[in-house]
């Protein structure tokens, strides 16, 4: 089967502190049916102006037509974020450097490192995230959502416990088993501080 794809073209301008410092034309190839968007992205990022020791460092680009007749893609809402291929997951963490900046009096990043790692599932690579819209739900919200449906308790959702209860069950148990361990959990938490408060009350009759 023939793969079809399409060529793009962008122009780059790169910033530091607002101030523009270079410009860079860029092409890339794009299978059909790929988000451009994300590929212009990463096109744009795989250019040598693009360096994070540069401070403040910030681009825009505009796709150039291939044919004066070629309308721009539409702009996506919003921004992007990268995901876990594994996973689905967005606690994606890079490692970095960071150097003092006399004038700043702050550290500033000097270096990302291209390996990526994953909180959730542990996974890392170079390769490891995806890029997709911000907006996106990953596999972990949809969970932590249901779970919190089940329970009847949509303000878990802002619960920091929750929230750790489900980065340990979100891969290997369903809504269901998660349920059943979060409500011995609360169950046995809930005893464990009434036998505190009942030890407290003793305490103050001695």
């Amino acid at each position: 089967m023939t793969t079809t794809t399409r060529a793009y073209r962008i122009d780059v301008e790169f910033f530091s502190g607002g101030d523009l410092f270079a410009s860079d034309t860029i092409s890339f190839h794009i299978e059909d049916g790929a988000d451009v968007w994300i590929a212009a992205y990463l096109a744009a990022e795989a250019s040598t102006y693009f360096n994070l020791r540069i401070p403040d460092l910030s681009y825009s680009f505009s796709f150039v037509p291939s044919f004066p007749d070629d309308p721009a893609p539409t702009s996506p809402a919003g921004g992007l974020k990268p995901v876990c291929r594994d996973c689905g997951c967005d606690m994606l963490a890079r490692d970095s450097s960071a150097r003092w900046d006399v004038q700043r009096q702050a550290w500033a990043i000097s270096d990302v490192y291209d390996c990526t790692f994953c909180d959730l599932c542990n996974a890392e690579s170079d390769d490891l995230a995806r890029w997709v819209p911000e907006n996106d739900l990953t596999p972990f919200d949809r969970f932590a959502a249901a779970l919190a449906d089940a329970l009847s308790s949509p303000e878990l959702a802002f619960d920091s416990m929750f929230h750790l209860f489900c980065v340990d069950h979100a891969l290997a148990h369903t809504v269901e088993d998660a349920r059943t361990e979060w409500i011995e959990a609360v169950t046995q938490r809930s005893s464990a501080n009434g036998v505190d408060r009942l030890h407290g009350r003793e305490g103050d009759h001695a």
